[in-house]
């Protein structure tokens, strides 16, 4: 009797973690908001939202397929003041906005993109509400980012076109 209990048990968490994993596989934390770009093309701005439990990590980014770009920083703002779109990254940046090296960020988790929209509509967004964007710059257009993130030991890939 004391083995058919364990069994149970044992089924029972396995199929806890498989559903778990499978429901984190279909719904990923990241959502991408904003995309803006310069007027050559060369430099791109991609808003990314962490709306899940932990804080995520972007980890790698390419362009246009597989190409590494020229240089890839983390922009970081608040939600009041928003984004700015420079053609490099040595371009001066606003207040309260700052360009930071990839790995050092780590994207809180929070609200999604709807949800801070919300708060910018009703008045309660206020400076401490980060935002978050992976700022590409390229020798040439960029038609395609792709994003790498880490989140709860598990890495994602988000694909954007640009138009």
């Amino acid at each position: 009797m004391k083995n058919r209990w364990w069994l149970i048990v044992l089924s029972v968490m396995v199929a806890a973690v498989g559903g778990g994993y499978m429901w984190l596989r279909v719904h990923p934390p990241m959502e991408v908001g904003v995309v803006a770009q310069n007027a050559a093309g060369t430099s791109v701005l991609v808003e990314v939202t962490n709306h899940g439990w932990k804080d995520a990590k972007v980890t790698g980014v390419t362009v246009n397929g597989d190409e590494a770009p020229d240089e890839v920083k983390m922009q970081v703002s608040n939600l009041l003041r928003g984004y700015a779109i420079t053609d490099g990254p040595r371009d001066e940046l606003p207040e309260e906005i700052s360009f930071e090296n990839m790995g050092d960020v780590r994207i809180k988790a929070g609200p999604t993109n709807a949800e801070q929209m919300d708060r910018l509509d009703d008045g309660t967004a206020t400076k401490e509400d980060r935002i978050y964007a992976v700022n590409v710059f390229h020798d040439e257009k960029v038609r395609q980012v792709q994003i790498e993130y880490q989140s709860l030991g598990m890495t994602y890939r988000e694909t954007v076109y640009i138009e």
